[in-house]
């Protein structure tokens, strides 16, 4: 989530809700550093990776286009379906429903949202609800999202402000993709050895598995000015809300650029290979930028380019919270958050949307959106 030259970072719960979906965002960031591996988690040979940087954009000035101008919709995720397009996102203040759901049909007009997710489970504290996903899986559809948790699964009063609190991964299922939905009573995965879990996605094999992806939310009280956050993946149930199987260490925060920090992890599968997209270093600085790995297979491990994929640009500062999905005809687009220019003063992320091609040496932008055709 961010770059540059970093200030200590003491946000306001009410602030952060207006500007942000992630609650490790108060610590302060400490410099660069490689963490040490995460007890018990696999891990494998990294893969042999295309030496140098990515390939050169289609048009580095034209990335894309704002498709929520005047509004504020962070951790955006759009669900492609036959009847057209479904976008959800963050909660972004208290009283707004814990996650919000727009339609469109042809990706360019965008209603406003109603709330997908509107009662929170036992085990979540109102107003901190982010970072959703949604797959149709086993007959329904079931969504993942992150939330704080209640103080008597986590609260630590020695440390400050959001810091003293973490998050788990919960779910909730639905007959339509719409709404409404119903979270489980129990989260799905909290990790409060790592100070919570959060940036769930899930992605399915070519075979049909099922994965969850997830970050580490080490960076909401970073113990050691070496330590770095991790993105793991597991293996989802049938039904899609239990993990199963062993937890395996994608990759984790060993770039300069990263910031100590990776995040809002997203996977996909084209030409062949594993990618996976990511967000690096601190989400309220123009460093925040997105990252791409290339991976051995769903469970990694990935080894990350040595540059940003997307960083600040005319869109806005601090690209990232990123999302990819295929249309119909089999072109791929990546939804995100940027500090546009234009609402810099409120601190507004409106969502962008770009097209993304696969080459010989892996992902780069296309030319800006066409929408035509959509």
């Amino acid at each position: 989530m961010r770059r540059t030259a970093r200030p200590v970072l003491l946000l306001a719960a009410g602030a952060l809700l207006a500007a942000c979906a992630h609650a490790g965002a108060a610590a302060s960031p400490l410099g660069h550093g490689r963490g040490a591996k995460a007890a018990g988690t696999p891990t494998a040979t990294p893969p042999a990776m295309a030496k140098g940087p990515l390939p050169p954009r289609a048009n580095a000035e034209d990335p894309g286009l704002v498709i929520t101008p005047n509004a504020n919709r962070p951790d955006p995720f759009v669900l492609p379906t036959a009847r057209g397009y479904y976008l959800y996102s963050s909660q972004t203040g208290f009283g707004t429903p814990p996650i919000s759901v727009s339609f469109s049909r042809d990706l360019r007009t965008w209603p406003r949202p109603h709330a997908a997710l509107r009662r929170l489970p036992p085990w979540a504290v109102d107003g901190f609800t982010w970072a959703p996903d949604v797959r149709y899986v086993d007959g329904r559809f079931v969504m993942y999202f992150d939330a704080w948790a209640v103080k008597s699964m986590f609260f630590d009063p020695d440390l400050h402000s959001l810091a003293s609190h973490a998050q788990c991964i919960g779910t909730a299922t639905s007959r339509h993709p719409g709404g409404p939905f119903r979270a489980q009573q129990v989260p799905l995965i909290c990790m409060f050895d790592h100070h919570g879990a959060i940036d769930p996605r899930t992605f399915v094999t070519p075979r049909g598995v099922l994965w969850l992806d997830w970050k580490s939310d080490d960076n909401a009280n970073f113990p050691t000015d070496s330590a770095v956050t991790h993105l793991f993946a597991q293996r989802l149930s049938r039904n899609g809300l239990r993990l199963v199987g062993h937890r395996y260490q994608l990759m984790r925060a060993d770039r300069a650029w990263e910031g100590r920090i990776v995040e809002a992890p997203d996977m996909v599968y084209a030409r062949g290979r594993y990618w996976l997209f990511f967000s690096g270093n601190w989400f309220n600085q123009p460093v925040y930028s997105v990252g791409v790995a290339r991976c051995r297979g769903p469970h990694g491990p990935c080894v990350d380019y040595v540059r940003p994929f997307l960083a600040s640009d005319r869109i806005g500062d601090g690209p990232g919270e990123q999302s990819l999905f295929e249309d119909a005809a089999g072109r791929w687009w990546m939804v995100y958050s940027a500090w546009f220019d234009g609402y810099r003063g409120r601190q507004y992320r409106p969502i962008a949307l770009s097209e993304v091609a696969f080459g010989p040496r892996g992902p780069y932008l296309a030319s800006s959106p066409s929408l035509a055709k959509s």
